[in-house]
C-alpha cells in the first residue's frame, strides 16, 4: 500500500508539472469541461466599419401626389434618415436624383422632362448614429406627369454605401399662356376685320386641345362685344369667328368669311388643337397660332370691347 501511494503521489506531481510547462507555453488559453463529452467555447470579434442605411423615406411630407406650378419651377423636397453605428458622422456625403419612374432610371442624365439631380445634399445629426439627409429639386412645370421616384445616396469615410427611396405621382398640369388684347384695329360698318394671328402657349405637361367660348360684357349673353354706341350697341357672337390649322391674309368678304372661319359660340366648344407640351429646355418650343376674324355689322359704332375664354383640354392620349 505504501509504494502504490507513492506511485499515485508521484504522478500527481507529475501531472501538475506538466500543465504547468503547457500553460508555461499557454499562458491565455482556458481549458474548459476537461474530461466532459460536450464543450462549449466563447467566440467574439469586433466589427469594424458598417455600411450606413437609409429609412424613414419621405417625398413632400409624405403626400400621394403633387402639382406643379405654371410656367414656373417648383422646389419638391425629398429626405430620408440615414443610419451608420460607426457614428452619424461617419456619413460624409449625401446626394439624391429625384426622376420619371417609367422614362427615366437612376444615374441617367438630367432632362428637365424626366430627370434631376442634387449632388450637395445637406447631412443633419439626428442622434449618436443617425443623420437625416435633406435634398431639394427645383422641377419644371413640364415634368412629366405619372410616379416619380426620389432615391437618396449616402457614402462614408471608408466608401462604404447606402440608398434609400420614395415615390410621388406628379399630376396633369393645364395650362395657357396668351396675350391680355386681341386687337382687330379699325374696322368699318359691313366690313371683316384683318386677320388677327394670337399664339397659344401650353404651359402645362400634357397635350392640350382647346375650348372656346366668348361674351360681351356678361357670359352668356350671346354677345361677342359690347360698343359704346349705335342703335344696338352689340355685336353678336357669331360675328367673331376663328380658324385653328390655317391663315388667310386677304381681304375678304362676309360670304369668304363664313366659309373659311368658325363661329364663336357662347358655350364652351372643343375643338382638336394637339398642342404638345415643352420638351426643350433651352427655350418653350410648345407654341401654336390661332387665326380670329370679326365681322363689324349695322346699328354699332364707337369703341368695342369684348371677351374670349380660351381653355384647355387634355387632349386624348396624352
Amino acid at each position: 500500500m505504501k509504494i502504490k501511494n507513492k506511485k499515485l503521489v508521484l504522478w500527481i506531481a507529475l501531472e501538475i508539472v506538466l500543465l504547468a510547462i503547457l500553460f508555461s507555453f499557454f499562458p491565455e488559453e482556458v481549458f474548459a469541461g476537461v474530461g466532459e463529452h460536450n464543450v462549449t467555447v466563447i467566440t467574439n470579434l469586433t466589427v469594424g466599419n458598417v455600411y450606413p442605411e437609409m429609412s424613414n423615406m419621405s417625398i413632400e411630407n409624405n403626400d400621394s401626389s403633387m402639382a406643379l406650378i405654371p410656367n414656373a419651377s417648383r422646389t419638391v423636397y425629398c429626405w430620408g434618415l440615414a443610419t451608420d453605428y460607426n457614428g452619424w458622422g461617419d456619413v460624409q456625403f449625401g446626394s439624391a436624383m429625384f426622376f420619371d419612374n417609367t422614362s427615366s432610371t437612376y444615374g441617367a442624365a438630367d432632362d428637365n422632362n424626366l430627370h434631376y439631380t442634387n449632388s450637395s445634399c445637406t447631412v443633419t445629426q439626428e442622434g449618436a448614429y443617425t443623420s437625416w439627409i435633406n435634398c431639394s429639386f427645383d422641377v419644371w412645370y413640364y415634368a412629366n406627369q405619372g410616379i416619380w421616384n426620389c432615391t437618396i445616396f449616402v457614402n462614408d469615410t471608408k466608401g462604404k454605401t447606402g440608398y434609400g427611396y420614395d415615390t410621388i405621382n406628379i399630376s396633369s398640369l393645364l395650362a395657357l399662356g396668351l396675350p391680355d388684347i386681341i386687337n382687330y384695329g379699325e374696322v368699318n360698318a359691313t366690313l371683316v376685320s384683318k386677320e388677327n394671328v394670337t399664339n397659344v402657349i401650353n404651359y402645362g405637361n400634357v397635350k392640350i386641345n382647346l375650348s372656346l367660348s366668348g361674351y360681351g360684357f356678361t357670359e352668356n349673353d350671346g354677345n361677342a362685344m359690347n360698343c359704346t354706341k349705335g342703335s344696338i350697341k352689340n355685336i353678336s357672337i357669331e360675328n367673331e369667328k376663328y380658324n385653328l390649322t390655317s391663315n388667310n391674309l386677304d381681304d375678304l368678304d362676309l360670304s369668304q368669311f363664313i366659309g373659311n372661319y368658325t363661329n364663336l359660340t357662347l358655350s364652351p366648344t372643343v375643338k382638336e388643337f394637339n398642342l404638345d407640351y415643352r420638351q426643350n429646355d433651352t427655350f418653350n418650343e410648345a407654341i401654336n397660332a390661332t387665326y380670329w376674324r370679326i365681322y363689324v355689322p349695322l346699328g354699332v359704332s364707337g369703341e368695342c370691347q369684348g371677351n374670349i375664354i380660351f381653355g384647355a383640354v387634355q387632349a386624348p392620349g396624352s
